[in-house]
C-alpha cells in the first residue's frame, strides 16, 4: 500500500486538516477495494478503530461472477450481488437483500463507534437513493471520518448528490499505487 494514501488519511484522523470525506476513485477493477483492504488492516495496526464495509468481488475463470460484503468491525461476510436472481437488479448484478441489509446495519453501527468509516461502494443505486444511501447520509453527519469508493465516472455525481462539501479525491488505478487526484481537496 502506497504510503502517500496513508498519510493522507492521517491528516484526516489526526486533525491536521478540516473535518472532511475521503474518495478513493477509480474505474472497475483499478484496486479501490484492495487498497482499501490493505488501508484499513495498517490503520487498525496503528490503533484506529476501523469500520464499514469492504466488497472484494468474487473471480471465476477470470470473470467477475459476484461481489461479497464484508463488515471490517466484525469480519462477517455475506453475499451481496451475484450475476443471477434473487435480488434487486443493479446492471448486470442482482444485489441480496440479506446482504444490503448487513451493509447499512455495518455502515450505521461504524459510524456511531468508528474513527474512519470505508464504504463500499456508493454508485448507481445510491445515486438513486437506494442501497447504501440512507447508511451514507448517516455516515456524513457522523464525527467518523468517511472513506468512499466511487467509480470516477459516477464522482462529481456522488459529490452532488450527498452534498459532500469538503472531500480529498484520491484516485486509484489499475495497476499503478493511487495518486492524489488532480483536483485535490475542495472547499465547495
Amino acid at each position: 500500500m502506497p504510503g502517500d494514501l496513508l498519510s493522507r488519511l492521517l491528516v484526516h484522523l489526526e486533525g491536521k486538516g478540516k473535518r472532511s470525506c475521503v474518495i478513493i476513485s477509480g474505474g472497475i477493477g483499478a484496486g479501490k477495494t484492495r487498497t482499501s483492504e490493505q488501508l484499513a488492516a495498517a490503520l487498525k495496526e496503528r490503533g484506529f478503530s476501523v469500520g464499514g464495509i469492504l466488497s472484494p468481488r468474487i473471480i471465476q475463470d477470470g470473470e467477475t461472477v459476484g461481489y461479497t460484503v464484508c463488515d471490517l468491525a466484525s469480519g462477517m461476510q455475506r453475499p451481496f450481488a451475484r450475476l443471477e436472481p434473487p435480488g434487486l437488479a443493479v446492471g448486470r448484478f442482482f444485489v441480496a437483500e440479506e446482504g444490503l441489509a448487513v451493509a447499512r446495519s455495518a455502515i450505521e453501527r461504524a459510524a456511531a463507534t468508528a474513527q474512519v468509516v470505508f464504504v463500499d461502494e456508493v454508485g448507481r443505486l445510491e445515486l438513486a437513493g437506494g442501497g447504501l444511501a440512507p447508511a451514507v447520509r448517516v455516515l456524513l453527519r457522523s464525527k467518523a471520518l468517511p472513506v468512499l469508493l466511487v467509480r470516477s465516472s459516477f464522482l462529481d455525481a456522488v459529490v452532488c448528490t450527498f452534498s459532500i462539501a469538503r472531500f480529498e479525491a484520491l484516485h486509484a488505478e489499475r495497476g499503478a499505487p493511487p495518486s492524489v487526484g488532480g483536483e485535490g481537496l475542495h472547499d465547495d
